[in-house]
């Protein structure tokens, strides 16, 4: 039975719980729908014990006192039996912290091409891919340089970084941000809350990296526990949380205009929807064009009237290696999201800012033998790039619905890329006198990095763009897109700030209409 709301959000994570807490203290009434559930031991029993075995072994104390060699076994043989239900959820990094929150891939399926794999990471539950032990929780700004037109083309932002400014602000004097102000050019200061200073070891990687290479910058990095936006909408008594549901396509009235969502409950099969004539879609950058692809307006289906659409599916090319380093002064703060960044470190011995360069992400554990470091390079790829996601034709998932269709790889720029970061964190390593035990041949498939971004991105065109420079569909108003499927571009950085910060816009441009 349908039921009406001023406002609709799908997807409880970064953005979609900051635009229900944003809709709910403007005075709206706001259905929030998420996929996530919970279910019993004995419907899950195998998934219910795997996770709390691998729990058990990746508690960070085990790091202080076990040897990394003994731990990375214990994990790699956990790993291989999660790929039963998770063959693509336990490539990523942070799912031995929590297998409970990442889907089971059988359960929900998509395709790629012969030869172009992509490793879709997926969380459901509140809070998204935002709470999971381990994942995410850096924030940075978006430069000039990422916003501004690259030496390989002209910018697809619809605006100037001026115009995120005041937003990113908004958002930062919510999450309660860690770090410091650096005055790096190519990573905007940020509104700090809680300032911090390195501590001895950090002090002492950070004079190796000013003798071997004075003209990098490195930082402590920018970040924030995750912020309970769902909480902050409930407690203002007009928010209704609706699990288990599967979000399938947006509703429309016979004018055209956004009118409400409909979605599949998991648990029984049943389809339900509700009514709005306010929808946030904020499920994810694949999740929501999926769902946008499902869709129609009183013209047809969108995917006639926006060209666009399913188009520009983009990444961060990603390489990582590990290892031991001599040991540290003392043990860094087990603070989730804390390291030692260097931004554009594609730069160290100068260069050109606007060409599509890499940053790179420090971590550092005492530990009996050493110091276990990693270091995760990203890197920005290139407009060339051609990733598109459509929905296909022959497999639907258990319930019947299509699943999607996925097509991107690597192009001879992001190869490119990829060895120039090889080469910086086989640099990186020797300058600071580790040892290399874990290398990837080479960069890790799309998804991996689980920054992905496109399907639906701003512009100042329908006929190259899906949503208007507010985040408002061209053939829907009344539908605002804002997650990572918005970003036209994504530089270096992790997206979250400036999902967020397209989210905080996108809920005044709403709210002032």
């Amino acid at each position: 039975m349908s039921k009406n709301h001023d406002a609709i959000v799908v997807g409880a994570g970064a953005s979609g719980g900051l635009a229900a807490a944003l809709l709910c203290e403007s005075g709206l009434s706001v259905l929030l729908l998420d996929a996530g559930r919970e279910q019993s031991f004995w419907k899950k029993p195998f998934s219910k014990a795997l996770s709390t075995s691998i729990g058990a072994i990746s508690d960070p104390r085990l790091a202080g006192i076990l040897h990394p060699r003994l731990i990375n076994a214990g994990t790699r043989l956990l790993r291989a039996a999660g790929r039963l239900r998770q063959p693509v959820q336990t490539e990523c990094f942070a799912w031995v912290q929590k297998p409970g929150s990442f889907v089971d891939d059988r359960d929900h399926p998509y395709e790629t091409p012969q030869g172009k794999p992509f490793t879709w990471i997926r969380s459901h539950g509140v809070g998204g891919r935002m709470v999971v032990p381990g994942h995410g929780r850096q924030y940075y700004r978006l430069s000039e340089y990422d916003v501004g037109p690259k030496n390989d083309g002209p910018s697809p932002w619809p605006f100037g970084i001026e115009e995120l400014a005041p937003w990113y602000e908004k958002v930062e004097s919510r999450i309660g941000l860690f770090g410091g102000r650096e005055g790096i050019p190519f990573i905007p200061d940020s509104l700090v809350t809680h300032p911090i200073s390195p501590n001895i070891s950090e002090r002492q990687l950070l004079e190796t990296f000013a003798q071997r290479w004075p003209e990098a910058r490195v930082m402590l990095s920018r970040y924030a526990p995750p912020v309970d936006f769902a909480g902050i909408a409930a407690a203002t008594g007009r928010l209704t949380l609706r699990p288990s549901a599967l979000a399938q396509r947006i509703l429309h009235a016979a004018d055209g205009r956004a009118a409400g969502v409909e979605w599949l409950d998991p648990a029984d099969g049943q389809t339900h929807s509700a009514n709005a004539p306010l929808v946030f879609l904020c499920a994810s950058s694949l999740e929501s064009t999926r769902i946008l692809l499902n869709s129609s307006n009183a013209s047809g289906p969108l995917t006639d009237q926006l060209p666009a659409l399913g188009l520009h599916l983009s990444d961060h090319v990603m390489l990582k290696a590990e290892g031991l380093s001599p040991p540290l002064p003392i043990t860094p703060p087990a603070e989730p999201g804390r390291c030692l960044y260097l931004p554009r470190f594609d730069l160290r011995k100068g260069g050109d800012a606007t060409r599509r360069g890499f940053g790179v992400q420090l971590y550092a554990t005492a530990n009996p033998a050493g110091a276990w470091t990693t270091a995760v390079g990203f890197g920005e790829t290139s407009q060339t790039l051609q990733g598109r996601v459509s929905l296909s034709k022959q497999r639907k998932d258990r319930w019947g619905q299509p699943v999607l269709s996925i097509d991107t790889q690597w192009g001879e720029p992001e190869r490119a890329l990829a060895d120039s970061i090889s080469g910086a964190l086989d640099e990186l390593f020797e300058g600071i006198g580790a040892k290399v035990l874990v290398r990837p041949a080479g960069p890790a498939n799309p998804g991996t990095s689980v920054h992905e971004c496109g399907g639906a991105r701003i512009g100042k065109d329908p006929a190259t763009s899906v949503l208007t420079p507010h985040n408002e569909c061209w053939a829907m108003p009344g539908l605002y897109v804002t997650d990572g499927a918005a970003l036209p571009s994504q530089g270096t950085q992790n997206p979250t700030l400036t999902i967020m910060a397209l989210t905080a816009r996108a809920c005044q441009a709403a709210l002032s209409r």
